[in-house]
Parts: C-alpha cells; structure tokens; sequence
C-alpha cells in the first residue's frame, strides 16, 4: 500500500471509532427507576424507612458479561443516599417491567437485586456484613415491588 492508501485507511478507521463512541457512550448511560417502598429496608449496613425512592444504576444498563455495577440509592429529599458497587444477577428472561426484590430475613428487609425492564441481567446488592447468602433464603421470604423508569430507565 502506498502512503495516501495508508492515511485513508487510518483516517476511516478513526472515524468509524468516533461515530461509535457515542453509540457506546448512550448504551451505558445510566438507568433510573423510582418506586414507593412501603417498608423499612437495608442496604449494607443502612436502614432506610418506608417511603419513595429513587435507584439508579449508575453504570448503565448491566449486562450479564459485566463483573460489576454501580447503584445509587436516595429519597427525594436527599436525607437518604448510598451508593453501592454491585454484582451482576443474570436471569433466563428477560423483565417485563423495572422491578426491585427485596429478601426478607428475620425482621430485617434487604434490598437484593435490581432489574430493569426488557433486560435479563440486574444488580445484586451485596447483603449487611453476617447476613446469611440470600441463595440460602427461601423463595417466600423474596418480596418483589414494580418501579417506574424514569430518563432511559426503560
């Protein structure tokens, strides 16, 4: 290849990359959900009263490849905050809707996992240091609560 064959291929495959970083950079914007939570529940080692609240995946959309995530979660006051890193929960299908489980576990109520509509892979927050794995927990200590999106959430 002579020297102006060589600069057009260089100058196409910097192109082609340009216009695909804002595609990529759109995917992994981050995914808001609110939902009304009529219980007290904990995150890590933080208890926050019933009431509404917003979750935001603050990495973006997960997907099942990921090794981990971010989840921001506050009340609309802003008394509340905590951002968490978390796991990646993948599942057989897709969530029909944006949903929050939450595990119950003696008289404590811990937020598990995060799903956003029409993705198979969420976020598994990490349970309070000397919880018990909620693998271990049975399936009718899971409560489960619709959320909205909310500015990409959907």
């Amino acid at each position: 290849m002579n020297r102006n064959a060589l600069s057009l291929v260089a100058l196409l495959i910097t192109a082609f990359g340009i216009s695909a970083a804002p595609a990529n950079a759109q995917a992994r914007r981050k995914v808001t959900l609110e939902a009304s939570v009529p219980f007290e529940f904990v995150i890590g080692n933080r208890a926050f009263p019933a009431g509404h609240y917003v979750f935001e995946m603050a990495t973006g959309s997960p997907k099942a490849t990921d090794q981990a995530g971010v989840l921001i979660v506050r009340d609309h006051e802003r008394q509340f905050y905590v951002a968490v890193a978390t796991d990646i929960a993948a599942d057989t299908y897709a969530h029909v809707a944006p949903k929050l489980v939450f595990m119950r576990n003696g008289d404590h109520v811990y937020l598990a996992k995060v799903w956003r509509q029409g993705n198979a892979a969420g976020l598994s927050v990490p349970l309070a240091p000397g919880a018990t794995a909620a693998e271990d927990w049975q399936e009718s200590e899971a409560l489960t609560l619709e959320a909205t999106a909310v500015n990409g959430g959907v």
